[in-house]
């Protein structure tokens, strides 16, 4: 992770073995072991059929990590695979031991036409894991701007919030995804909401000294008069003497606070 999250993730969830994990630990230990994920896994169509048509296997069993056929087409992107379980009507909503939704796991692995697929079916995009993060937070995560867009179609929630508090719009930021931020506050997301800290993503744009997002969420009227809970404006965090934060933007050099906030 960044050094800017200073030693704790920006998702509030990860520990220590998973922030210092390559690749993200929701990319791992996905390896199916029933034949029907496995068959799932791989795409077989034909062996998953010949197995729910004329074999004794539902649809919905799970592994002892109570993953479903479903997630694991999820998780490997078989998007033809995900269509046909949904025909043989499979739990949509199902959840892994994380929690996890197979919309979530779409999301997390970035296949956009699984989550397409879902989506069109019913998939409730607002699912929140065990972690407390929903599909948008990761799709913020791995700045897959097309997939947001798609969630966000299905009514994302832009206000949901992880465990430190961050909104997408607020991780965007933190994660300096201009293009996400960009999309987010096309979608109304509160420019203003603020994290477990109060906040705001002006201040942690300003604590990243990010210039261009910092112009970004000001154009677009973030309020920079918004306290922290330590009584810190995102004034009183900015980084650069030169840049200028008002709502007249007057010429009025700003300090670096001298302690940590």
């Amino acid at each position: 992770m960044k050094k800017l999250f200073k030693g704790y993730s920006p998702w509030g969830f990860l520990s220590f073995r998973h922030e210092n994990q390559e690749p993200p630990w929701y990319l791992t230990g996905y390896t199916p072991v029933k034949k029907i994920h496995k068959a799932a896994s791989m795409g077989d169509i034909t062996q998953v059929q010949r197995m729910l048509e004329f074999g004794d296997v539902d649809v919905n069993i799970t592994d002892r990590k109570k993953r479903t056929a479903l997630h694991y087409a999820c998780a490997h992107g078989q998007s033809e695979m995900v269509a046909l379980l949904l025909w043989y009507d499979c739990n949509i909503e199902a959840r892994d031991r994380d929690e996890s939704t197979a919309l979530i796991k779409a999301t997390q692995r970035q296949h956009e036409e699984c989550v397409k697929i879902l989506l069109e079916n019913g998939a409730d995009p607002n699912a929140i894991d065990a972690y407390q993060n929903a599909a948008l937070h990761y799709t913020v995560y791995n700045n897959t701007v097309s997939i947001a867009a798609r969630l966000l179609a299905f009514n994302a929630d832009t206000e949901v919030k992880t465990k430190h508090g961050y909104t997408p719009l607020i991780l965007a930021v933190l994660e300096n995804k201009q293009e996400m931020v960009e999309l987010l506050l096309q979608s109304d997301a509160n420019i203003n909401a603020l994290d477990n800290y109060k906040r705001s993503a002006l201040i942690h744009a300003m604590r990243a000294q990010s210039k261009d997002m910092i112009s970004l969420l000001l154009q677009q009227g973030a309020d920079a008069s918004l306290m922290d809970v330590y009584g810190a404006t995102a004034r009183s965090h900015a980084v650069f003497e030169t840049f200028q934060v008002s709502g007249h933007h007057p010429c009025i050099p700003v300090k670096t606070p001298t302690q940590e906030m």
